[in-house]
């Protein structure tokens, strides 16, 4: 059974992790392509200054069709300005798109850009506005951070991120009695699982700690690792990890790893 309400992918308030310019590059890419075959109105906020690689424009060379859609305004740039980043200016962009006849819209930026005009405490807050926004408008945002800057954060912010989080090949998110994974869990991805688990099994209060797998299509010794530190101490203290609806080839490395054999674990069913 596959976890309700959520599903990998890049619509909904996400959070974007990167450890490379060339992975932010691929997510915006990708998220900016999704809002094209979408049809939305994609807003983007970056600093005035950015470097030439590092702006919109730039990470969008080679593909024509981004790039004529800058140009006729259905992708907009805007600047990385105190005002910007009101609640209120983004209701206004939001509903003036729609009434321009567009079915959504998206908004993305890096957090390091907020950072420049606002305490971190008010970004933080803003967050959590724009996650309720999100589910009152048919606006999707797309908040990028570099890891090594917020890695021990993942867990906070994921959860002011109803999308949940996502690297390259990997996403997690917040389901009702623990998390749901998808993609790859491998020596790429394994630094944000370790630590995202270590803190939402301490953090949720679950037991059994629910781990949702039905999204997940690869599993390797370092992702085992990462899966098993990270919910030592939930195990430690006598508490449970439910690995739930793994598929078929996946439920094969989890047996050929010896994940189900270790104290705590838990096998649940296949997805329907």
């Amino acid at each position: 059974m596959r976890a309700h309400g959520w599903r990998p992918g890049w619509d909904g308030h996400l959070l974007l992790f990167y450890d490379q310019e060339a992975q932010r590059r691929a997510g915006v890419a990708a998220w900016v392509g999704r809002g094209l075959d979408l049809g939305s109105k994609i807003i983007y906020t970056e600093p005035g200054d950015a470097p030439a690689d590092r702006s919109l424009r730039g990470m969008l060379e080679g593909d024509p069709h981004a790039l004529e859609a800058l140009d006729r305004g259905q992708i907009q740039v805007v600047p990385a300005e105190r005002t910007s980043y009101e609640l209120s200016f983004m209701e206004t962009v939001v509903d003036e798109a729609l009434s321009e006849g567009y079915p959504s819209v998206r908004w993305s930026a890096d957090a390091s850009a907020a950072w420049q005009v606002m305490p971190r405490r008010r970004h933080e807050q803003l967050e959590q506005a724009t996650d309720r926004l999100c589910l009152s408008r048919p606006l999707s945002a797309m908040c990028q951070y570099r890891t090594p800057e917020s890695g021990e954060a993942a867990w906070s912010l994921s959860r002011s991120h109803r999308a949940g989080l996502r690297e390259q090949l990997f996403q997690a998110a917040t389901v009702e009695g623990g998390l749901a994974l998808a993609g790859e869990l491998d020596i790429a991805s394994q630094d944000t699982l370790r630590s995202l688990l270590a803190t939402a099994t301490t953090g949720l209060g679950q037991d059994p700690f629910v781990l949702d797998l039905s999204w997940v299509d690869f599993l390797d010794l370092p992702g085992a690792r990462a899966l098993m530190l990270g919910t030592g101490a939930h195990r430690d203290r006598g508490g449970q990890v439910l690995l739930q609806a793994p598929r078929p080839h996946v439920e094969h490395l989890i047996h050929l790893l010896g994940i189900d054999q270790k104290d705590g674990i838990q096998l649940g069913g296949r997805p329907r």
